[in-house]
Formats: C-alpha cells, structure tokens, sequence
C-alpha cells in the first residue's frame, strides 16, 4: 500500500509540475493548455443561460476546419475594446478569406452578432463544459491555496518515506538483534563441548 501511496503521490507532483511548467513557458498574452485543453473563467454574461458567469469552461483546442455554426468557441477577440483578450461566443455563421475560415460570432445573451469576426488564426478552441465554483475560485486564484496546494503532496510523500525508512531502520536493528542472539548461542554451544 505504502508503494501504491507513494506512486500515486509522485505522479501526482509530476503531473502538476508539467501543468505549472506548462503555464510558466505560456506567453502572458495567451491561454495555457494542458494536453489540448485549456480552463477559462467567465468575466461577463453574454453567454447565458448557456454559461452563468463566474463559470469555469473547459475549452478543447481544435482546428478551425471542423467548427460548425452553432458551435460555442473561445477565441483572441478582434474586437478593440477587449483586443487579444480571450471570447467566448457562439458561431453563427461561417465564410472564408484566402481559403481561411472566418466566424461570426454572438452571445446567447445578445440579439446581434459580434461587428468584429473572427479570423481562424484567432481560435483558441471549442467550448465542452462548464462548472460553477462560486467562492471556491477566489480560494483557488489566493497564494495561500497554491502553497498549500504544493505542500501537502509534498508532505505527504515526506511522511511516506519516513515511515518506510524507520520500518527498514526497525527490521536492520531486528535482524542485527536475531544475528547477535544467533552468535550468542554459538559461544555458549562451544564452551559447553568437552
């Protein structure tokens, strides 16, 4: 079990330091990704009801050759008062530049589409889910919960291996204990022989 543990706890600290790693290399101006999925909260309601805001998303990057109107994607906005920063909105329509995809794009929340589409270089991915997490994100998004996020695995897999070394510890003394005993019964067997 003790191995188990300590497997399970290492892959773990391996795992988020591939995640961390990850989204320290990512330029600020973009959104990291783990293994082809990125996660985003949602600042603003023009997605709902679909997406309530404050929602965490899951976006699933993709090629822009396989978005179909009706698809909710995340994307850079074009759109100069929020430039660069990631969208997400709904396809509603799709044309082409050069051979390129070119999304419009609304909000469930709106009755127009968006005055600025959406060049294919722009897409960041498509929308699977959504969770809300309410006060939880505050938590999560606070230093304290990153240091101890990164401390109790490192505890724990501490603790595992103190104990695994004080069972060796305990075994070694135990078997030097049965060889002293051993080599005791041999002195006293060769001074009882005549």
């Amino acid at each position: 079990m003790n191995r188990i543990f300590s497997f399970i706890l290492i892959a773990v600290l391996l795992f988020a330091g591939y995640v961390f790693l990850n989204v320290m290399r990512t330029p600020k101006d973009k959104v990291p990704s783990v293994f082809g999925y990125s996660f985003m909260q949602v600042a603003t309601g023009s997605m709902e009801p679909t997406i309530p805001t404050g929602s965490v998303i899951i976006v699933q990057q993709t090629e822009a050759a396989q978005i179909k109107v009706g698809d909710v994607i995340t994307f850079y906005s074009p759109d100069p008062t929020i430039k660069d920063l990631p969208n997400t909105h709904r396809v509603t329509a799709i044309s082409a530049d050069s051979g390129a995809p070119v999304f419009t794009t609304r909000g469930d929340a709106g009755f127009e589409d968006d005055p600025y589409p959406v060049p294919a270089d722009r897409l960041i991915g498509v929308y699977k889910l959504h969770f809300s997490i309410g006060k939880l994100s505050e938590i999560m998004h606070s230093k304290a919960f990153f240091f101890l996020a990164m401390l109790i695995p490192i505890c724990a897999v501490i603790s595992v291996e103190f104990l695994r070394v004080k069972k060796l510890a305990a075994e070694r003394e135990a078997r030097k204990a049965d060889n002293q005993k051993a080599e005791t019964g041999k002195e006293e067997s060769h001074e009882q022989d005549p």
